[in-house]
């Protein structure tokens, strides 16, 4: 894994390939613990999507000849799913159902990117983390429901001011950030708060870079009416972007100019 690991963290410099990596539950010898360990070493390599799958048990395999051996049990429908093994029970794999759902909500999706990289801190493990978050989706019935894109955001800080960490606002501005990163959002949702950039500062921000164009660029042809709708500034009391400037700051979103790696747009300080 340590080789594996290298080349993962060498790969993501570059900063310009989409990785996967891929976990499968359900394998001879593992248990609950050995794979939460697996998740977590692999979670923190941060590939773009992390897909945790189940072993198949093919008709005519080699797996097949050894079912009895270990004790597989699974589906004699496609796909042929594992349902439990010598050493993971049935139990424990829909635990693991639970806590792939939230992977593929959460962090396969890439809307949370900033919102999950501090929550993640909160817990003793990357995994734990996504189980407790899919036992209060189950508590709450949640998953019984489909959710608009914008509910994930609103469930997730619910989620947060339930564990009474003591920086809910912190989250309530990374969960903004995160929005605003992915989507030009017409409608501000509520957890996002009041809007606080005052119009006289808006109004002479897009006057000046309508003839400046010091941030933007490829926007020569519009004018400053044109920019505010196709851009978006929040304002931040915290460093929401994590590099050390000051707390309270503007951030300009530029949607024209997205990174091809994770479709968030370009930002600025103003």
């Amino acid at each position: 894994f340590s080789e594996v690991a290298r080349i993962v963290k060498r790969i993501n410099k570059g900063g310009n390939v989409h990785q996967h990596l891929d976990l499968i539950a359900g394998l001879p010898y593992e248990d609950m613990e050995s794979f939460q360990n697996s998740f977590d070493e692999v979670y923190r390599l941060h590939p773009e999507q992390l897909q945790l799958g189940f072993l198949k048990v093919l008709k005519g395999s080699y797996m097949e000849e050894l079912k009895g051996a270990y004790g597989l049990v699974y589906k004699n429908k496609p796909p042929y799913e594992v349902l439990y093994t010598k050493w993971l029970t049935y139990d424990d794999v829909l635990v693991l159902k639970m806590v792939e759902e939230m992977v593929e909500v959460y962090y396969n999706s890439g809307q949370f990117a900033y919102t999950l990289r501090h929550l993640e801190k909160d817990f003793a493990s990357p995994f734990q983390l996504y189980l407790e978050l899919g036992r209060y989706y189950e508590e709450q019935k949640l998953h019984l429901v489909s959710h608009t894109r914008v509910a994930r955001y609103e469930i997730l800080l619910t989620f947060i001011k339930e564990l009474q960490t003591g920086r809910e606002e912190f989250y309530r501005e990374l969960l903004t950030l995160d929005l605003y990163l992915r989507e030009n959002a017409k409608n501000r949702p509520e957890f996002a708060g009041e809007y606080t950039v005052s119009k006289e500062f808006l109004n002479e921000f897009y006057e000046e870079e309508a003839e400046q164009h010091q941030y933007l660029k490829g926007y020569e042809q519009y004018d400053k009416r044109q920019l505010r709708k196709m851009t978006h500034i929040e304002r931040f009391q915290y460093d929401v972007l994590g590099d050390g400037a000051e707390k309270e700051t503007r951030i300009l979103f530029d949607y024209e100019n997205r990174s091809k790696l994770t479709h968030q747009a370009s930002v600025f300080r103003l």
